[in-house]
């Protein structure tokens, strides 16, 4: 396109020679082979001189001769040539000569009216006078503008490829000296501009851009080409009119005399940083990434400095802004695809004022000048981080390196991205308030509508508080605006954080926490997490974020729906409590009154100090299990072993895996392994030898975990929690009562159940290997408790799924209130079980071997054990059977702990073995006799095992009379023999009685002594 406008250029040159030879005006041409005034040969040869020019291959010689031709011919017109009138030549009179002596008859062109009209203006514009006519005296001014045309060619010829786009950009090596020959032209094609300008200037003539138009149009039907470029310019013309009137000033379609050299140079100037942008920045190889920063950082100093030129010299010395919505919307004719609006301009030039200064007004020299000044300083901040490109853009490939190398790697350009956005934070000349990023989104929207779905818009309106809140509780005021001193301190967590994710993207993401590089680099990523949360806390005065601005952020996660949708800002509120002084708070400052109702600098590394106990725990594991099949592992006694060692040679500033591998000691010392199968789920037999695999360590350490974070949080003796003996009942309800409401809201728990706590803690007590039957839910009891629950969550899920396909329609929606009958309950479980509770061996060995009579009163009892109340429907809610393999596990535990002679019965020494575990519930359900003095303490053992002999406790007059002359103080005329099916007997018994009374009573009030040895003969 430049090329076919360059050879119209030089092709008005050639007319203004070919205007000037041969036969004179009015005569008949002479004989072609007198070549009276010669030249003719010469012009003809020059033809082929300029379309070689025009592509970069002219030879100097030949380009000299034919300028020197076309000056001979001009200087010999003039002398031998006249008009119609002595000394003036018409256009037409111009047109006839060129017609009649150098085009071809044959091709019949001829030269048109307008043509001949619109040469007569740039004739105008280079030698001054009429439009009408051609003097004599303006042949003169013309053989001097061919001697200045001669000059301005010949000292672009050297570079006339690399201005007609027909030059290659060398490899790097060889790039420096392509980059000087650029330059060297840049320098020559802005001296042709200025020479140009002066040769205009002279004759101060202005020049409608309009008529240029016209004129290329017209120069593309006398060459009798189809050419583009006439119909580019025409659809471009409006927007350079604008950018004419924006940045020189003045009518935008008129060229004035005094405008000519900032037009002439905005021209040249804006076509060199498009060659620029060509070479250097599009085409130029990969190779070249440091010269493409280097010449578009260059390119955008020079535009900008072409614009603070321009609007120096431009009358009122502003780009206003209605200038700036007048050029944008002529885009609109442009690209009709582009569509601008004076708001978006005016939030536009917001962003401008933010940048760069100034008004939002207008555009000022200054605001140009500020701009080129920080170029400089964000090539230097691009530079820093190139390096580190394919890092930042989410494309490096860390597997290219060893693990060591990478991480290095990776380090360097977190601290050299994070270095370089907070200097580039100083680089913000002001405010920017965040509402205003709701507007120009909105702005953009209006324009360019959304084409399905929630538009932006939208989403910027919704987050906006969020972000508006967070900002206000991390950098202070009480407002939406960034200040200038906030940006580096903004960019400088935005990069960080930024580098986080890129972290967990690239080693991270996708990758098991099984490995141990993998962990250690968890480790890396989560105490990076906790560096930013404190540092964010460093920079508030306060040093903390309290529960009130926590809230605010906690609602607007609640009104995003970015929490669950169960939990509600009540509930919210009081999990935040826990966390805040409960979780992060050291117990030794709970319990000393500390409650900050804030995270803190110390909440920090709390739960940095959990963490990093969790982690190292599972990298010890990791790296103790490598090699190991997933069936492989160590028994009890061996893992023991190596935990004890460990302990042993452990270096004494390794303390968060010293504070677990306590805790692990005192969990694996246990009467029975808590070890589980590939799905998590408890292994419960004492039939074979038990192996802690890598699943069933790391099982173990979350459940060591969120016990020993259960205890420091809510024990109140720090004794107790230094000593691992743990919590009392009253602190356990204590802590559910704190979370009761939460677990309400999640649905996971029925808020009219007020026996939870109580519960759990008898279980802990009961039913787990480390069970003692104490007044205290220890360490390794709630360990063990944590492990029974998640294990019988999870069967539960799976049976749940089971049962619901069985029992209900396709389509209809179960909850937990839906009734199920227990007969096809039992029939859906009997089918599941065997895969889905294969981590009980024992237990589905008795369920395949009873009978179904047997089995049926054994699962009825434990459904009324795991809640279900029984009725004449026999129907019970689903909700109601939820705990049922959590009791078939605590059966299971009972047979796996004290079945000591593996016979699946409970005998009389096997009991009285057992009886500790038991003592505490029969204390609590005894606590009145026992204050009455009905019962005596030492009497519960006799109570104890009566219960497991005969399924329940002495209630009638018979069993009164039993127990009191036939078991009571008589131990060695036991015979205790109980097997689930009694087991499954005493806990449904005893759920019956505690559902039908509140204070159930294990021993009635005994009958007369008369009833009772009367009964006693009847034995």
């Amino acid at each position: 396109m430049f090329s076919k406008c360059l050879k119209a250029v030089l092709a008005l040159c050639l007319v203004a020679g070919l205007a000037s030879c041969d036969s004179k005006v009015g005569e008949e041409p002479p004989p072609p082979e007198s070549q009276e005034f010669g030249g003719t040969q010469c012009l003809t040869e020059a033809k082929p001189v300029a379309k070689a020019f025009v592509v970069g291959d002219a030879q100097k010689e030949e380009l000299e001769a034919a300028w020197d031709c076309i000056g001979s011919a001009v200087e010999k017109f003039k002398r031998y040539v006249r008009g119609n009138t002595a000394d003036r030549y018409t256009a037409q009179e111009l047109a006839t000569f060129l017609e009649k002596n150098f085009l071809d008859p044959k091709d019949n062109v001829v030269i048109s009216q307008q043509l001949q009209t619109e040469f007569m203006k740039l004739k105008q514009v280079f030698v001054g006078g009429s439009r009408e006519y051609l003097t004599r005296s303006e042949l003169d001014k013309t053989i001097a503008l061919v001697k200045s045309l001669r000059t301005i060619t010949v000292n672009l010829n050297p570079y006339m490829k690399v201005i007609s786009l027909n030059w290659e950009v060398s490899e790097s090596p060889n790039m420096q000296s392509d980059v000087r020959h650029f330059e060297e032209a840049n320098k020559e094609l802005q001296n042709a501009a200025r020479m140009l300008a002066s040769l205009i200037e002279q004759n101060a003539q202005g020049y409608n851009l309009s008529d240029f138009v016209v004129l290329m149009r017209e120069m593309g039907q006398f060459f009798g080409e189809k050419w583009e470029f006439p119909s580019v310019i025409q659809t471009y013309m409006p927007v350079i009119k604008k950018v004419k009137k924006a940045l020189a000033g003045g009518d935008e379609n008129s060229i004035t005399p005094n405008e000519w050299r900032r037009f002439t140079l905005l021209g040249a100037r804006g076509y060199v940083q498009f060659l620029r942008y060509h070479y250097f920045i599009k085409s130029v190889p990969e190779t070249g990434t440091g010269y493409r920063l280097g010449y578009l950082a260059r390119t955008v100093e020079d535009v900008l400095s072409v614009f603070q030129d321009l609007v120096a010299e431009k009358p009122e010395g502003v780009v206003s802004r209605d200038e700036v919505f007048d050029l944008l919307k002529t885009l609109e004719i442009v690209w009709p695809e582009f569509k601008v609006s004076s708001g978006l301009v005016f939030e536009g030039m917001k962003v401008k004022q933010l940048f760069f200064g100034g008004s939002v007004d207008s555009l000022t020299t200054t605001d140009f000048e500020t701009a080129r000044l920080k170029v400089s300083r964000i090539k230097t901040l691009i530079e820093r981080f190139m390096p580190f490109y394919s890092i930042y853009g989410r494309e490096w490939d860390p597997d290219m390196y060893d693990a060591d190398e990478a991480q290095k790697l990776f380090m360097e350009s977190q601290f050299v991205l994070e270095a370089t956005v907070r200097e580039a934070g100083v680089l913000f000349e002001g405010s920017y308030d965040l509402n205003d990023l709701n507007n120009i989104v909105r702005e953009i929207e209006i324009l360019y509508p959304p084409k399905e779905g929630r538009g932006l818009a939208d989403q910027v309106k919704s987050y906006l508080p969020l972000v508006i809140d967070a900002k206000n509780m991390v950098l202070g005021g009480n407002d939406s605006s960034l200040r200038k001193s906030n940006w580096s301190v903004l960019l400088g967590f935005a990069a960080r954080a930024y580098s986080d994710f890129l972290y967990y993207q690239y080693f991270l993401m996708g990758e098991s926490l099984q490995q141990p590089v993998n962990l250690s680099y968890f480790s890396v990523f989560g105490n990076q997490t906790l560096n930013i949360l404190r540092d964010l806390l460093l920079v508030k005065k306060e040093n903390q974020f309290t529960r009130v601005e926590l809230n605010k952020i906690v609602k607007h996660l609640i009104r995003l729906e970015l929490v669950p949708g169960a939990i509600n800002e009540q509930s919210a509120d009081k999990l935040l409590s826990v966390v805040l002084n409960n979780m992060l708070v050291a117990p030794e400052a709970r319990l000393s009154g500390h409650k900050p109702d804030a995270l803190t600098l110390t909440s920090v590394e709390v739960g940095r100090q959990e963490m990093q106990i969790w982690i190292d725990t599972e990298l010890m594991f990791a790296q103790m299990a490598e090699g190991w099949k997933p069936e492989e592992g160590l028994t009890a006694k061996d893992l023991l072993a190596v935990l004890k060692k460990t302990e042993k040679n452990l270096d004494a500033h390794a303390l968060p895996l010293q504070a677990a591998l306590t805790e692990l000691i005192l969990s694996v010392e246990s009467p029975v392994p808590m070890t589980t199968d590939y799905r998590g789920f408890v292994i419960i037999s004492n039939k074979f030898e038990q192996l802690y695999t890598f699943k069933s360590l790391r099982d173990l350490n979350r459940n060591r975990a969120v016990a020993r974070l259960l205890i420091r949080s809510f024990a109140n003796d720090l004794n107790r929690i230094n000593t691992f003996q743990g919590a009392t009942l009253p602190e356990v309800e204590g802590a559910f009562n704190e979370l009761k409401s939460i677990f309400v809201e999640m649905g996971l728990l029925d808020p009219k159940n007020t026996s939870f706590a109580s519960s759990r803690f008898r279980e802990a007590n009961i039913f787990v290997p480390h069970s003692d039957g104490n007044a205290l839910a220890s360490q390794t009891e709630i360990t063990d408790l944590i492990g029974m629950i998640w294990s019988g969550v999870g069967i539960n899920s799976r049976l749940r799924t089971e049962l619901v396909k069985k029992c209900f329609g396709r389509d209809e929606e179960v909850t937990d209130n839906s009734l199920v009958t227990l007969s096809c309950a039992r029939a859906a479980y009997k089918d599941a079980m065997p895969v889905i509770m294969s981590a009980t061996p024992e237990y589905i060995k008795f369920m395949k071997k009873a009978s179904a009579d047997d089995w049926a009163y054994y699962m009825n009892n434990v459904f009324m054990a795991a809640g279900y109340i029984p009725n004449d429907k026999n129907l019970a809610k689903m909700g109601d059977i939820a705990l049922t393999p959590h009791v078939i596990q605590y059966v299971e535990m009972v047979f796996a702990r004290f079945d000591k002679n593996k016979d699946n019965i409970i005998s009389t020494s096997e009991a009285i073995k057992a009886y500790p575990a038991f003592k505490g519930l029969l204390k609590e359900l005894a606590a009145d006799q026992l204050k009455s003095g009905v019962l005596k303490e030492k009497d519960l053992l006799d109570v104890f095992t009566f219960i497991l002999r005969y399924g329940k406790p002495p209630t009638t007059l018979m069993e009164q009379a039993r127990f009191m002359f036939k078991w009571k103080g008589k131990q060695d005329k036991w015979d205790v023999w109980a097997d689930r099916v009694q087991l499954a007997q005493i806990l449904g018994y005893i759920a019956d009685q505690v559902n039908k009374s509140a204070s159930a009573k294990i021993v009635q009030e005994p009958a007369s002594q008369d009833a009772l040895e009367k009964a006693a003969s009847q034995l």
